[in-house]
């Protein structure tokens, strides 16, 4: 649901009526997870997707259903032999999305801090009801059950620190928790070839990315305009006023122990998720020796992918950045980057 919120905001202020069909359910192999999310509004907008172009025009349909009074609804789309000709999905698997209308006195997430989004599903009553619930307890909105609100409060704290978007039930109900994760963050140290790229794909994948580095005629919008942030100053200078933690990745880039040292003894003091460092074997064996000597622990250095990215061949600066734009996505996921095709489970998508 992240990616429609701002646009969600968007046409509740323009007093837009909005319906939301959510995927609430995944059988087989699906173009889009739990969670995705389509806006429809009465005026006729689209924004979203919940198939990626498979079923839209038919969810549509039953989200003006909605829209023009109807009760909210699940709705499952997948193909087989009986309805080659009807709606259905390409890759052969099935969704089940839950369409409703939107809540517009419901406080929406500013997604700073983790939320948790939880409607009901399936039950006796309150049908399409929505509660947000933040990662400190509170919540936002009522099923209209003041014990089934303190459940869904139960289960939208043990979804947030799992980040898994799914059904859950609740007694005789059964309640769609999708965890809203602050976007995860990248801070690239030197802003060399490479980083400019870095930096364009990880942004387009969903990462809001910092990138550090004192040279001014480098580290300027116009070489990074996807950067959430530039940092133009040294590391020890900059990092201290970035906020690190496990949502957060780190590639350093410049070969130069001036840059990589400052970083690395300070975000190895942090529970980030990933830090790579880039350089040969030999720049690896000695900037190991040094992290040795400045105290920090075998396990500690372990932890750094160094060299940095998958082995993929890669030669030129674009193709480099693929690599370990690669490894970030495969440690996000907690995959090893292995080719699909040697995959012994059937489901590719979790």
């Amino acid at each position: 649901m992240k990616d429609v919120l701002e646009t969600l905001a968007r046409w509740r202020s323009e007093g837009e009526q909005i319906a939301l069909a959510t995927v609430i359910g995944v059988q087989g192999s699906a173009p889009r997870e739990e969670g995705a999310t389509m806006l429809v509004t009465a005026s006729g907008k689209i924004a979203g997707s919940v198939s990626g172009g498979c079923v839209e025009g038919a969810v549509a349909e039953e989200a003006h259903a909605v829209l023009g009074g109807g009760a909210p609804r699940i709705v499952r789309y997948g193909i087989n032999k009986n309805m080659m000709w009807d709606v259905g999905l390409s890759c052969g698997g099935a969704i089940d999305v839950l369409v409703a209308n939107d809540e517009p006195r419901l406080r929406l997430p500013d997604l700073t801090q983790p939320a948790a989004m939880c409607i009901v599903a399936r039950g006796p009553r309150a049908i399409g009801a929505r509660r947000v619930v933040t990662a400190s307890g509170t919540g936002e909105g009522t099923t209209g059950d003041r014990e089934l609100d303190r459940r869904v409060d139960e289960i939208a704290r043990v979804a947030l620190a799992t980040g898994v978007a799914k059904l859950h039930s609740a007694g005789e109900y059964e309640v769609f928790v999708d965890p809203l994760l602050p976007d995860p963050q990248l801070i690239i140290v030197g802003a060399v070839h490479i980083a400019v790229t870095l930096c364009d794909l990880a942004a387009r994948a969903g990462f809001a990315v910092t990138v550090i580095d004192p040279r001014a005629r480098l580290n300027n919008r116009e070489r990074f305009p996807a950067a959430q942030r530039l940092g133009v100053g040294w590391p020890e200078d900059e990092l201290p006023s970035v906020r690190i933690g496990e949502n957060t990745y780190v590639a350093v880039l410049t070969h130069d122990e001036k840059f990589d040292d400052p970083t690395l003894e300070h975000v190895l003091r942090h529970p980030v998720r990933y830090i790579g460092a880039i350089g040969s074997r030999k720049t690896q064996t000695l900037r190991r020796k040094r992290l040795e000597d400045a105290g920090f622990s075998r396990e500690a250095i372990d932890s750094v992918h160094g060299p940095i990215g998958l082995d993929i061949g890669a030669q030129s600066p674009q193709e480099i950045a693929v690599a370990i734009l690669a490894e970030m996505i495969a440690v996000r996921h907690q995959r090893d980057g292995a080719k699909l095709k040697n995959r012994v489970e059937e489901q590719i998508h979790h």
